[in-house]
């Protein structure tokens, strides 16, 4: 009864505005901006260009509106709510036994706001001074940080919480934007055990603030969660429900797929939109420009099967090539992650697993969350965070970076890198990666500090990269992805090395209280080419629903496919903002970086209109 009546408050207070369905609703029609993509990029930008009553704006996004209680409650972060996704088969990954994955990919007003882990954890400082070193100036640090600011709220935990807890943030990072972040009040009795083991092992420093760009250390993680009603902060509701019925020039048309980019020469005038509910399409054009906001999967799609991208790929489908671009779905990277988990003893009661395995625990959880509004509803899966340097995993990282300079570069690249500036891109790449190996201002490894056995491992800095392309037996159809992990040996080095500190750290003495057994991959396997086989067997995930970098904001001669302005090269009125324009894949979940990301486009395009 309790959570009918919630559920029913949180959505009678929602209006859906002048939000179409139907394409014969917009039809024709032409507006100043068509943003393809409702997701967080697409949200961000489309608020902030529609704050000028003059200028109108269509966002056109596949899925519809998520209002069940998955994408409301927190307490579902910790599920995949595969309902509002599209999920692409990958092709047969060679470095881990020719396995095959689905590729997540959020089909929702909101896009990955809605699904992910709620995490809002920013790369570091060197990560995105990084991108500024490749070429494209004002998007270091220093550029980004005013738009870190000005996209999100900081809501504290309560005093006792933050002194229970001694939870520790640092206000100046954050600002007055639209999307909050919180640390809960709620966390797991054994958690500081988690915490105080971590602080103890070699060259782990703890850390007052994730979000302030100092790299790798013990911190507290925040979550994208409204404290004023303890529910999932998402960029459809700091973004679009609080403007979409005020705003005129706004329009959203939900359940449809921009199947092609319309161009008049080398213009992009518009998108042409199929009805997912009958099949129907309609044209829409656009007076300023076309923005790109489909993600890293299915923006470099669009662009092929709109006659943009490598001069093979498009003649092997039997599409007219408007513009030979080999940088189109290149440079495709993602978080591979070791599944490592422990079976623990003695814990403390609740734990994070209790939601689930224990009836009574689950309903005292619920009612606690309806009536109060407090306990471990309010909460994701973990706002413990770890993560490490490579000179913090290996003996000797420099050892490590003089093997990835080593290399011919094209060895364990794809074959698109024939194309002499994305091999030159690559190889600028590089550099930087192992200029971070011998550093410790950037993470290369990092994990969740929960409160249980859960030990997976993202890896964040691949040397492999990976390629999108359309299916050229069905080109409109769900895109070919290849991850390609592993692929370098050298990640091969740094996964073995990660999985040898996650054991090392389950030995310490502060957690032999637990009786901690190795389940996932085994302690069983103990050799070097023991432990890679069995990771490559069944432990190793190719990405994190991370995926980025397939659009790369570089300069052409590296490969680039938009320059710093997001504009795509060669194009009039076409622009792109989503996490494909990345050109190294930052040490953390994007969600943080695309809110960012999106606030600074929104400028951009502002400042050409």
């Amino acid at each position: 009864m309790r959570y009918h009546f919630w559920n029913a408050l949180l959505l009678s207070s929602l209006t859906h505005g002048r939000h179409f369905s139907n394409g014969k609703d917009v039809k024709g029609n032409s507006y100043d901006y068509v943003v393809v993509g409702g997701g967080i990029t697409g949200l961000v930008v489309a608020n902030r260009l529609s704050e000028d009553p003059r200028k109108t704006v269509l966002i056109v996004e596949r899925g519809d509106f998520a209002d069940g209680p998955r994408a409301i409650y927190p307490y579902w972060a910790r599920f995949l709510d595969t309902d509002v996704m599209i999920r692409p088969v990958s092709a047969p990954v060679a470095g881990l036994n020719n396995g095959t994955f689905n590729v997540p990919v959020a089909a929702v007003v909101g896009g990955g706001s809605v699904v992910n882990g709620m995490a809002y954890m920013r790369g570091s400082k060197a990560d995105y001074d990084a991108w500024e070193e490749l070429g494209n100036p004002g998007w270091g640090w220093d550029g980004l940080l005013p738009y870190f600011r000005k996209s999100t709220t900081f809501m504290p935990p309560s005093p006792e919480a933050a002194a229970a807890w001694n939870i520790t943030w640092e206000p100046s990072v954050y600002g007055e934007g639209p999307a909050r972040v919180t640390i809960p009040d709620y966390q797991y009795a054994d958690l500081p055990v988690f915490r105080d083991a971590w602080s103890k092992e070699p060259g782990v420093t703890v850390k007052r603030e994730l979000n302030a760009g100092g790299g790798p250390g013990l911190h507290w993680a925040p979550s994208t969660i409204d404290r004023r009603d303890q529910t999932r902060a998402t960029a459809r509701k700091e973004y679009y429900d609080p403007i979409n019925a005020t705003r005129p020039n706004l329009h959203l048309l939900t359940g449809h797929v921009v199947e092609e980019i319309l161009f008049q020469r080398s213009k992009a005038s518009g998108i042409r939109a199929l009805s997912r509910q009958d099949n129907s399409t309609y044209e829409v054009y656009a007076k300023k420009e076309v923005i790109l906001a489909a993600g890293a999967v299915q923006t470099p799609q669009l662009l092929q099967v709109s006659g943009v991208g490598p001069k093979d790929v498009l003649e092997g489908a039997g599409i007219t090539v408007k513009k030979d671009m080999p940088a189109v779905g290149a440079n495709f990277q993602d978080h591979a992650t070791i599944l490592a988990s422990f079976n623990l003893s003695h814990q403390s009661f609740p734990d994070p697993n209790s939601v689930v395995a224990n009836a009574t625990f689950n309903a005292s959880a619920w009612e606690e969350y309806f009536e109060h509004r407090t306990g471990p509803v309010t909460t994701g899966s973990s706002n413990g965070a770890i993560s490490f340097s490579l000179s913090q995993l290996v003996p000797s990282a420099r050892s490590v970076a003089e093997k990835l300079l080593s290399q011919r570069a094209e060895q364990y690249l794809p074959s698109v890198y024939g194309y002499r500036p994305l091999l030159r891109g690559f190889e600028a790449q590089r550099k930087i990666l192992a200029k971070g190996f011998i550093s410790n201002s950037s993470s290369i490894s990092s994990g969740a500090v929960v409160g249980n056995g859960f030990a997976a491992t993202p890896f964040l800095k691949p040397a492999s990269r990976g390629t999108v392309t359309l299916d050229p037996t069905n080109p409109r159809g769900l895109p070919i992805v290849q991850y390609n992990t592993l692929m370098n040996p050298v990640d091969s080095d740094i996964i073995l090395a990660m999985l040898k500190r996650t054991r090392a750290y389950w030995k310490s003495p502060e957690l032999a209280r637990f009786e901690p057994v190795e389940a996932t991959p085994g302690a069983q396997y103990q050799t070097d080419e023991e432990i890679m086989s069995a990771l490559r067997r069944g432990f190793i995930m190719p990405g994190l629903a991370h995926p980025s970098c397939t659009c790369a904001m570089l300069p052409e001669a590296l490969g680039g496919c938009v320059g710093s302005d997001l504009t795509v090269y060669g194009i009039e009125n076409l622009s792109i903002i989503d996490a494909s324009i990345l050109p190294l894949i930052p040490g953390a979940p994007l969600q943080a970086t695309m809110y960012a990301v999106a606030e600074k486009a929104a400028d951009l395009i502002k400042a050409r209109a």
